[in-house]
């Protein structure tokens, strides 16, 4: 190719005078991503050769000689082995030390090869000088584009795996690269010291506003690759220096390196780190020393209890009166998400701590009571305490003889989008996320529903107001997703009258006694929908036409992007789900023949099915 022949002679030029002439850039940026793959692997090999005898004597700008070398090795095809032949041979050392972004990229980029085989990463792993300017580089650089490179080269090699390796783990006895960063002690200290605010200010180490970022990145890090060699003891000595105990650098990380009193935003960070530590799979790295479950659910709990940190986290929502207004300003809402995801994760633990049940339930009363109707119409809700509510385990919303569910504080009306997808939460059933009984959350989803339904009669008739109100489009679909969520629900029958209450679920024939219902309550959603008051209202509502803004420039019939539109087409998903539904149950009792075949003729007539007939355009919204 003339291009390639072009960009030979003049990286040859450059080569023979770097300090007289200058890589021509323009040049070099027409070798683009679809030109290197057009071009002969020996002609590829000739280019980088060429690089790479240019960057060590070049004295101008050198990125656009990097760019050009990371589109060359771009392909899978260029391998870590084709990265090693190269001549001169890479420093990788002295390349991730210099003081250049371009420098440093480059050199990450050959670096990343090396992730694709265990073979490759043990091969990196074998140069100590490198590995610790790695680190180095990931946890000081002030260059974010940088410091995410590294990020990835690193956990790139410690999880690199053979082909026919099928878990990642992060066995120490089975990694060279685990090994030499967790048993090597100068670079395994080197993490502590980098990352330690007793250091900051001292020769040669970062000031405390770099530390906060180098803290930041290792956090980042840590949760990607928990295991058991983060978790515990590797090398005494080190870790004794920094306090640490027994844990590890997970210990390390979590208590003894961020200053969570004086440093609101990191303490921020933690929270926030400790939340995602919560979830079963935050770690890339197999838990090898857990066989059972899903891998770190309860041992993150443990650890997080142990360490007095789970119950710290916690107050900052619970018991918010310990803490001051400027804490909370920052930390309430990351303490409600940390407490959602523990609920999330862990609801048998949470139902069985009597005190952070207990403490829950009445943050989240006193908050609910507290918001006024003008409040939720406007939307001023609050999001924190509602994301709460709809992690808790259904369980923990029924109401007690002292204790009323603070889920019956969500208002129908005036209409608040947040407070219709709580409830379409808490009212669909069981996530498959928790490992409460399934039978038990279903089953007390059932009940919520019914009991929510007493005390509001009028739900459905302010729900297919909201739907039907399309100027407020978003309340409109939140709307449309409770009726769908009741229809889809995963619903489970009661105990027996006799049996023995769990965490106040009631029998079936206490509910319907609550419920002042003489008869059973329906076992489904479906069941629930086709009964009144729901019968009357939703019923006729999912069988209407569309409405549309057909007298309004840019919305109307057809047009996918209208309110409209999108109003109309969750309208007729909930109308699809509605239906096999509807079979299931015509084909179980031998009923319901009329309704199905009333569904499929609405459900013929498409997404706006008629709208174009009298009387189905949207009037004006009441105000």
């Amino acid at each position: 190719m003339d291009l390639v022949r072009k960009i030979q002679s003049h990286l040859s030029e450059v080569v023979a005078n770097p300090a007289a002439i200058s890589p021509d850039e323009t040049l070099l940026e027409q070798f683009d991503g679809q030109v290197t793959d057009s071009i002969s692997e020996e002609q590829r090999d000739a280019l980088i050769h060429q690089l790479a005898q240019l960057l060590p004597s070049l004295q101008q700008d050198p990125t656009p000689a990097t760019n050009l070398i990371q589109i060359l090795i771009r392909p899978p095809s260029y391998t870590f082995t084709r990265v090693l032949n190269v001549q001169p041979s890479v420093d990788f050392h002295a390349g991730l030390k210099a003081p250049s972004s371009p420098i440093n990229l480059v050199t990450l980029a050959l670096l990343q090869k090396a992730r694709l085989s265990k073979s490759d990463a043990d091969i990196v792993a074998s140069k100590p000088e490198a590995v610790a300017a790695l680190i180095e580089l990931w946890l000081s650089t002030p260059d974010t584009a940088v410091a995410r490179r590294a990020h990835d080269t690193f956990l790139g090699l410690l999880i690199a795996q053979d082909e026919n390796q099928s878990t990642i783990t992060g066995s120490s006895s089975q990694n060279l690269m685990w090994r030499r960063v967790f048993r090597d002690k100068d670079l395994y200290g080197s993490i502590y010291q980098i990352c330690s605010l007793d250091t900051s200010g001292k020769a040669g180490q970062l000031g405390r506003r770099d530390k906060t970022v180098a803290q930041a990145r290792l956090l980042d890090l840590v949760v990607k690759i928990d295991c058991d060699a983060i978790r515990s003891t590797q090398i005494a000595d080190v870790e004794s220096r920094y306090g640490v105990q027994r844990g590890g650098l997970l210990e390390f990380a979590t208590t003894r390196m961020v200053d969570y009193e004086d440093d609101v935003l990191m303490h921020m960070t933690l929270v926030d780190f400790l939340a995602e530590l919560l979830r079963p799979d935050h770690s890339v790295v197999q838990a090898f020393d857990i066989s059972v479950g899903p891998p770190y659910a309860s041992a993150s709990l443990d650890f997080l209890i142990s360490t007095g940190l789970h119950s710290r986290i916690l107050s900052y929502y619970i018991d918010s009166s310990r803490h001051s207004t400027l804490d909370l300003a920052y930390l309430y809402s990351r303490s409600a998400n940390y407490l959602a995801t523990y609920c999330t994760y862990n609801p048998s633990h949470f139902l069985h701590s009597e005190a952070v049940f207990k403490g829950t339930i009445a943050r989240l009363s006193a908050v609910l009571q507290n918001v006024s109707p003008g409040r939720w119409a406007q939307g001023q809700t609050p999001k924190h305490d509602l994301h709460v509510l709809a992690s808790l385990p259904r369980l923990a919303l029924l109401p007690r003889r002292t204790l009323d569910s603070p889920l019956f504080l969500l208002p129908v009306q005036p209409p608040s989008e947040d407070a219709l997808q709580t409830l379409a939460t808490v009212f669909h059933g069981p996530s498959e996320q928790g490992r409460a009984n399934s039978d038990d959350e279903a089953s007390a989803s059932r009940a919520l529903y019914f009991l929510y339904l007493e005390r509001n009669p009028d739900l459905w008739q302010h729900v297919v107001k909201a739907a039907e109100t399309v100027a407020l489009k978003d309340t409109a679909l939140a709307a449309i997703a409770l009726i769908k969520s009741i229809i889809t629900s995963k619903w489970g029958p009661l105990p027996a009258d006799n049996h023995v209450a769990t965490f106040g679920l009631p029998s079936e024939a206490q509910l319907a006694d609550s419920c002042h219902s003489p008869q059973a309550l329906p076992p489904n959603g479906t069941l629930a929908i086709l009964a009144p008051p729901a019968l009357e209202t939703v019923v006729s509502y999912l069988l209407r036409p569309a409405q549309t803004f057909s007298n309004l420039v840019g919305g109307g019939k057809g047009d996918v992007e209208s309110a409209a539109y999108r109003v109309a087409a969750a309208k007729f998903e909930v109308l699809v789900s509605l239906k096999p539904k509807l079979e299931e149950v015509a084909q179980q009792t031998g009923t319901l023949e009329d309704a199905v075949a009333v569904v499929n003729k609405r459900l013929a007539l498409g997404v706006l099915g008629g709208s174009g007939e009298p009387g189905s355009s949207v009037g004006t919204m009441e105000l």
